[in-house]
């Protein structure tokens, strides 16, 4: 008892020890909550193993272990590695679940072969082709970093998916000689070992309910492990769920371009040129998770979290929109939504809407996207896609000599041509949870730097993101002839409560929203300065974020539909017509 006790023990230690070790920005929930999951992992790793006296050093037991452990390390090792000095929160707990998991189902799936000793011979040759499949996942990584000494990203999966046959003999060929000989005499050698190594065995299992046990145990674990939906934990591993939002990315590519090209062959844009006197900018800018409920220049919060918006809410080029709401409380269904035609109130698809990208486009400028975000990742293609089709799109994620808070977002405005028309979309990492990781150290004003406390780390972050948002308004007006700058956020959130997958209340969807207009742009533009102005105290959702640059541009449209502009003087929406939650929820049940 004692062997397998220090071994389930040892397990749990040393995985949650790594898994701590190589991660940022957990936060203390994070790593209490993996603390409790790791343990009961643990223990079925190695109680098969128990259950049939199965002794520890047997070599179909240490097999079993080994492709374990390289999937508790591979990923994780080689993403910290690749990716530490500069991003400020990645964790990957199931890859350790998988791989404690793993351990239990293989052993228990060989001793139940042996026990019932039907085809042993075939089934164990078949459960051992298996735990080879498994384990070249975690060995292809290991050979893919001893070659480019880096963690597999999107670029090299992308890669691999979209070539042809001859094109990966012509790869193999470029690698290194000891790497195309060796190679394959080892992935030869290891399934050789794997099945060597399972060799039929005698197993006995004395007690009943062992056996009942441990057939429960790996249907368990087969159900759990294998589940094909997100539900299973072999498709939420890092390098497996990469490969999925890759190959999902690459399919809905296909699919995007095609409606594209048939949508931009029919859009009209008029005028098709910017009618300012010299070359102009207009912004957009996208936050991330900021609720207005925690911004003094949208409510009477006790702090001061937006200087620089307070100082100027009051100046007759901005307008701060103090009753807007995302269309739904997460960043994929809100923005695909927001950055195209298709919204709450209409029956559009979003792969057969135009977006602000398009328009943008049409309307004469030199569309730029600059993401702090990943470029894949969490299903996120909708936002990918559109961000694809700018003339110039650049993220933080794949440039690893930037440390990753937003202010490295304002080294790529430094590209923006002055001399031509420029629409410059900014999509902030802004105020995700953790929120200790969204602001140096040296920006804190309330707390102690560095200290983990969820409300004070998360008004940091506004103030921060005030920061950003005054920076990136001075460039452009120093810099990119500004005329106009638009920022709103995707949805907002409760700090002190854990997101929820189902709409938690209409704190998580009251969002800010600010509009800013040059002198210029309002002598040239006045209709459009007083529809804003009249209409800055009415409702919006930001699934019309898409018609309000429309409005922004001063453009007619047959994809544009004036009475969804709150930049018009035709905007339709009251309280009581609105919606979010994609549909589901009343603005006007928002009592507070």
């Amino acid at each position: 008892m004692n062997e397998y006790l220090n071994c389930g023990i040892a397990l749990y230690i040393l995985s949650y020890l790594f898994y701590v070790k190589i991660s940022r920005g957990l936060g203390h929930k994070a790593e209490y909550l993996q603390l409790r999951r790791f343990f009961p992992c643990a223990v079925l790793a190695v109680l098969p193993c128990y259950l049939a006296q199965l002794p520890l050093t047997s070599p179909q037991f240490l097999i079993s272990l080994f492709v374990g452990v390289m999937w508790i390390i591979t990923y994780p090792l080689f993403y910290y590695i690749t990716y530490h000095k500069n991003s400020t929160d990645f964790g990957f707990h199931l890859d350790t679940v998988f791989g404690l998991y793993i351990i239990g189902w293989l052993t228990g799936l060989k001793i139940l072969v042996q026990y019932f000793n039907v085809m042993p011979s075939v089934l164990m040759t078949v459960i051992s082709v298996a735990e080879f499949a498994v384990l070249l996942i975690p060995v292809l990584q290991w050979l893919y970093f001893a070659v480019y000494k880096t963690s597999v990203n999107e670029n090299a999966l992308s890669a691999m998916l979209i070539t042809n046959y001859n094109e990966i003999i012509e790869f193999f060929k470029s690698m290194p000689k000891p790497i195309q000989i060796l190679s394959p005499v080892l992935l030869a050698a290891l399934l050789y070992g794997i099945i060597t190594a399972n060799e039929i065995a005698a197993v006995q299992i004395n007690n009943e309910y062992y056996l009942y046990a441990l057939i429960a145990i790996t249907i368990f674990l087969t159900i759990y492990l294998w589940e094909p939906t997100k539900k299973g934990v072999f498709v939420r591993t890092g390098i497996i769920e990469l490969f999925s939002d890759v190959k999902h990315y690459i399919s809905e590519t296909k699919t995007y371009a095609e409606n594209l090209n048939q949508r931009l062959k029919n859009l009209q844009v008029t005028p098709a040129k910017p009618d300012f006197d010299k070359p102009s900018t207009i912004i957009m800018v996208i936050g991330e998770s900021e609720s207005r409920d925690y911004m003094s220049a949208f409510t009477d919060y006790d702090k001061d979290t937006t200087p620089w918006l307070n100082a100027n809410k009051a100046s007759d080029n901005f307008f701060l929109f103090r009753n807007s709401y995302a269309c739904h409380h997460q960043t994929v269904p809100s923005l695909e939504r927001a950055l195209t035609e298709a919204n709450q109130y209409n029956d559009k698809k979003f792969y057969e809407s135009c977006s602000v990208v398009d328009i943008a486009r049409k309307a004469g400028y030199t569309t730029h996207w600059y993401s702090n975000q990943g470029h894949l990742g969490g299903a996120d293609t909708a936002v990918t896609l559109v961000a694809d089709t700018a003339d110039t799109t650049k993220w933080t994620r794949q440039n690893l000599n930037q440390v990753q808070y937003d202010e490295s977002l304002l080294d790529y405005l430094d590209e923006v041509n002055p001399s031509k028309n420029n629409f410059v979309v900014i999509h902030l990492k802004g105020n995700h949870f953790n929120f200790l990781n969204r602001y140096p150290e040296s920006f804190t004003k309330w707390g102690e730097p560095g200290k983990y406390d969820l409300i004070l780390n998360y008004i940091n972050s506004i103030a921060y993101t005030d920061h950003i948002l005054e920076s990136i308004w001075k460039y452009g007006k120093e810099n990119l002839n500004l005329q106009a700058m638009v920022y709103f956020s995707d949805h907002a959130t409760i700090p002190d409560k854990r997101r929820s997958s189902n709409f938690d209340g209409f704190a998580t969807v009251r969002i800010p929203m600010f509009v800013y207009l040059a002198d210029e742009y309002i002598a040239k533009y006045h209709d459009t300065y007083s529809a804003l102005k009249n209409n800055k105290d009415k409702y919006f959702t930001n699934d019309l974020a898409y018609e309000l640059m429309c409005g922004v541009f001063n453009i007619k449209s047959n994809h544009y539909d004036e009475t969804n502009s709150i930049a018009s003087s035709k905007y339709k929406y009251t309280r009581d017509m609105l919606k979010t939650d994609i549909g589901n929820k009343w603005i006007k049940d928002d009592n507070n």
